[in-house]
């Protein structure tokens, strides 16, 4: 009856996900991206290859605008208890690591340092174009089954965001940016090497010099595929 019960479950965690997605996505702010990672680190050997469909949500003057985002990602196994890989949008590139501190079932707790830089054209009117970020992600894995893993995620970014004539020499306009946030997450294990995972999430940026702006949503869709090396 446990398991049945179990099972009876999931779907519905699936949904308040994708729930708090849509939600999240009517606050207005600036651009940011699901990263679609749960804690469990890539087996040594295995290289791991995803495609996810992001949806941004962004200031366009006063007017809330949403904006599809189409990413490729990678993950590659490099030891016992770690993995590298990053993601490609269109926007920018995004590369870190993953480490796994606990794993003790059904509980897998990692962390994931990170560092990217983006073109962002369409925030805050098209002042900050020149957006880097650098900082980490606590990631919290939550097996229901064999199929079925719930992650939770706590990250704390810092950033840089300016106009185009930083390539000058000229910082006038930039700003700095601390951004903690946070994410809930859903995979569905489709085979042994075939995975689609749903993320909602939320940042709160601080400009350290002009106070809090607005919060900023995202959600994201991947599917993610493995193959193990030859040997």
């Amino acid at each position: 009856m446990g398991a049945l019960r179990m099972a009876v479950m999931t779907p519905r965690h699936g949904m308040r996900t994708l729930w708090m997605g849509a939600l999240l996505l009517l606050a207005p702010g600036c651009l940011s991206g699901a990263r679609n990672l749960g804690a469990a680190t890539t087996p040594v050997g295995t290289t791991e290859v995803g495609v996810s469909v992001n949806t941004l949500a962004f200031e366009r003057g006063r007017e809330r605008a949403y904006l599809p985002n189409p990413e490729l990602t990678f993950r590659k196994g490099a030891g016992e208890n770690w993995d590298w890989g990053g993601r490609l949008t269109l926007l920018g590139l995004e590369l870190g690591t993953r480490h796994r501190l606990v794993e003790r079932s059904p509980w897998t707790l990692s962390v994931a340092p990170s560092a990217g830089v983006w073109y962002v054209p369409v925030t805050n009117n098209s002042t900050e174009p020149v957006n880097l970020r650098l900082g980490a992600q606590t990631l919290v894995d939550y097996r229901l089954n064999r199929t079925w893993t719930l992650t939770g995620g706590a990250s704390l970014m810092g950033g840089f965001a300016g106009p185009l004539t930083v390539f000058q020499g000229r910082f006038n306009g930039s700003h700095l940016l601390v951004s903690p946030g946070g994410s809930l997450g859903v995979a569905y294990r489709l085979n042994p090497s075939l995975e689609l995972r749903a993320e909602a999430g939320i940042e709160l940026p601080l400009d350290l010099k002009d106070g809090r702006r607005q919060p900023t949503g995202n959600l994201g869709l991947t599917l993610r595929w493995g193959r193990a090396a030859r040997r």
